[in-house]
């Protein structure tokens, strides 16, 4: 039976005083295009394309991340049945209010078991069998061990949530080495600022064409 150290980063079981970090910024809307797992290395490399920060800030076309996790401790996956209700998000709203909505709608879901291994085979970027992040989070102890919970569509249709519990987690460009979990979210953080301010400026000139069409 596992000690308490070894359970201290679950993302099921978070100690008292140790909370997860939101890696939305970064993630939502990236592409998992491959996981590979090395059983004797007890290692985990799941291969990220994240299209909207790569044309943003205008990375070469091949570039991916990898997030390689080291002493893998656990490897979990879970479905979803999703409810059927009507659900969608108004043009226009900020991140905060969409993370609520969805955060809202998700909990209606029922959860299901799902098979690790098979869930790594489905994998296919040539046959665009990706999971679609819809939203991740981290946690981390004081001595590096981490957490790692990333949530999304696999083909489009099949929404899974995975866990993954190692020692060590490292996230690296393969056109340019590693990167930070801070350097990654301010990335995204400028690309997703732009995209509302962009929003906010259309909805104004939307607007003022209607008060001119009005006043005709």
């Amino acid at each position: 039976m596992a000690g308490e150290e070894s359970r201290i980063v679950d993302w099921v079981n978070l100690p008292a005083g140790l909370s997860g970090m939101s890696l939305w910024e970064g993630l939502h809307e990236a592409q998992i295009i491959s996981i590979q797992s090395r059983l004797l290395e007890r290692t985990v490399a799941l291969h990220v394309e994240i299209e909207n920060l790569r044309i943003f800030h205008q990375w070469p076309l091949d570039m991916r991340f990898v997030f390689r996790l080291d002493g893998v401790q656990s490897a979990r996956a879970l479905k979803y049945s999703i409810w059927p209700g009507t659900f969608a998000v108004p043009p226009g709203a900020s991140k905060e209010e969409q993370e609520r909505l969805v955060a809202e709608y998700q909990a209606k879901w029922r959860e299901e078991s799902a098979n690790w291994s098979e869930l790594e085979k489905a994998l296919t970027a040539e046959h665009k069998q990706v999971i679609d992040i819809v939203d991740a989070g981290l946690a981390t102890e004081k001595g590096g061990a981490v957490a790692l919970r990333i949530s999304g569509l696999l083909n489009y249709t099949a929404y899974h949530e995975i866990f993954l519990r190692a020692e060590k987690l490292t996230i690296s460009r393969t056109d340019a080495g590693e990167v930070s979990i801070e350097e990654l979210l301010k990335l995204g953080a400028a690309y997703w600022d732009a995209l509302e301010q962009h929003e906010k400026e259309d909805i104004e000139t939307a607007g003022r064409g209607k008060e001119g069409e009005d006043k005709r």
